[in-house]
């Protein structure tokens, strides 16, 4: 049974935070890691509970649970655990001579009491990810579950009573009442996952206090399939990272721009290869997730039909089950630009395929939506994914793969603009929940020694001095002259 956290067990929690944040501001690398490793223990004690409770949440199969939510966090522990040490050391700054005396530096500290709201499409993984970054980088953590992942909620709270003291972390559950309420308070740092209509809501309360934001959220993320490909592969590609998690997915492809010489081979080998994955009654597949809720599942329903009505074409799949929410995985042409599921995001198993004959039909495509999370290239021709890199934007790419980018640890994850603000993950996660302090560290005689009071004509030589070495100082002179003249 849903039992949501009351607003003054919130309101304790979050005064416990404040208290506490400067404690815990001043615990040193070594200790953060015997807790970031004391959480990886827990989670391993925990998997199968987790597993099970994946399974009643979204049907979903132990195999994609092990690779998309637990190990994904798992690699984030190792990798904030195996760094911590570099990542707290201050990083000295390219020094200047016009400025010898000083010697410059960035200093990482906590940002304080954050809070992290999460939403329903990875329930472990989402949570547990940025909860790492935020203990990492030695905050305190109010973290709010999603209301529709009741069973993964369960499990997430226990892993944390049993690793933290809910003064440093503590799990939050509740509804649109419940987020309200928490971002009516003042945090130093707040991270967001969802959409882009809710991101606006959560900036916009972040704004009352100043406090800094985090938002992934999301958009159509287009897949651009050039001529110079291997075709089955692409498409196989294109398969697993559209309907794993039965396209619940933030970076999952939205839609495909396929070159026209492919039309007829790929028609029929994306046919082939669902029907392969996923057997003849995708119903009866163990590998596929099912829809979260009714209202997902009826919003996907009615965008299919849609489409339909509009006179789109079904290449393979369209069954859908109510009781079960099941959508089969779904392929479709010939799509009208107007149907809702190639204006909106479409975050489920329903896969909309455009064909193009020049690319740059592909860009005109591109451009009319919204800065998309993620884009995938596939090309053999590295001046094509040069020109499509260089006449888009996104927030990330893989190219010749797909989603491979948010795994990379030397790569940030996060969008641009509608679909994000900030970066996450790995080093940028750990950024992202730090203050990059600038230290002027003066180590021979301060700049008022040269320059104190009262001016007198040997002030003014120095500062001509001074000014004539600074850099381009001559060539901004006769930039001006010449713009003059």
């Amino acid at each position: 049974m849903e039992q949501y956290t009351p607003f003054t067990e919130i309101e304790r929690l979050y005064r416990q935070q404040v208290a506490k944040k400067d404690y815990y501001k001043l615990k040193d690398a070594n200790w953060r890691k015997i807790l970031l490793q004391k959480l990886s223990a827990t989670i391993n004690a925990y998997q199968e509970d987790i597993k099970q409770a994946l399974h009643q949440d979204f049907n979903k199969n132990a195999v994609e649970a092990e690779i998309t939510e637990i190990m994904a966090v798992q690699m984030e522990i190792r990798e904030a655990a195996s760094n911590i040490n570099r990542w707290m050391q201050d990083r000295n700054c390219r020094r200047s001579w016009k400025f010898f005396s000083i010697k410059p530096y960035l200093h990482y500290e906590p940002k304080g009491n954050t809070l992290i709201i999460t939403p329903w499409n990875y329930p472990f993984q989402l949570p547990m990810s940025h909860l790492v970054s935020s203990v990492a980088a030695g905050n305190t953590v109010m973290l709010k579950l999603s209301e529709h992942a009741w069973h993964s909620n369960q499990v997430i709270r226990r892993i944390v009573q049993d690793v933290f003291e809910e003064e440093h972390v503590c799990v939050v559950e509740g509804a649109v009442a419940e987020t309200t309420f928490l971002l009516g308070l003042r945090f130093d740092h707040i991270h967001f996952t969802g959409s882009s209509a809710i991101g606006k809501v959560v900036m916009q309360a972040a704004s009352h206090f100043l406090s800094g934001v985090t938002l992934e959220l999301g958009g159509k993320s287009p897949a651009i399939v050039d001529k110079d490909v291997a075709i089955r592969e692409v498409v196989k590609n294109l398969i697993w990272a559209k309907f794993i998690n039965a396209g619940q997915t933030c970076i999952a492809p939205d839609y495909v721009l396929i070159d026209s010489f492919w039309k007829g081979q790929v028609e029929r080998i994306f046919v082939e290869e669902i029907q392969h994955a996923f057997g003849a009654d995708a119903s009866q597949s163990p590998d596929l997730a099912r829809i979260i809720n009714d209202r997902q599942y009826g919003r996907l329903a009615d965008a299919l039909r849609d489409a339909v009505q509009r006179g789109a074409s079904t290449l393979v799949g369209g069954q859908t089950d109510a009781r079960s929410r099941f959508v089969a995985p779904t392929v479709i042409t010939a799509v009208d630009p107007e149907a809702v599921i190639m204006q909106e995001e479409i975050f489920g198993p329903l896969l909309p395929i455009v064909f193009y004959n020049e690319v740059d039909e592909a860009f005109v495509e591109i451009k009319g939506h919204e800065k998309p999370l993620a884009m995938y290239i596939f090309s053999k021709n590295r001046a094509f994914v040069k020109r499509v890199i260089a006449n888009t934007t996104a927030g990330g790419t893989c190219v010749n793969d797909a989603m491979v980018h948010v795994m990379h640890p030397s790569l940030p994850f996060g969008g641009v603009n509608n679909s994000g603000i900030g970066q996450s993950f790995g080093w940028y996660g750990f950024r992202a929940f730090s203050h990059e302090r600038a230290i002027a560290d003066v180590k021979l005689m301060p700049l008022s020694k040269f320059f104190w009071f009262p001016y007198t004509d040997k002030t003014t030589r120095l500062l001509r001095l001074f000014r004539r070495f600074m850099p381009n100082s001559r060539s901004e002179i006769k930039i001006k002259k010449a713009s003059t003249a």
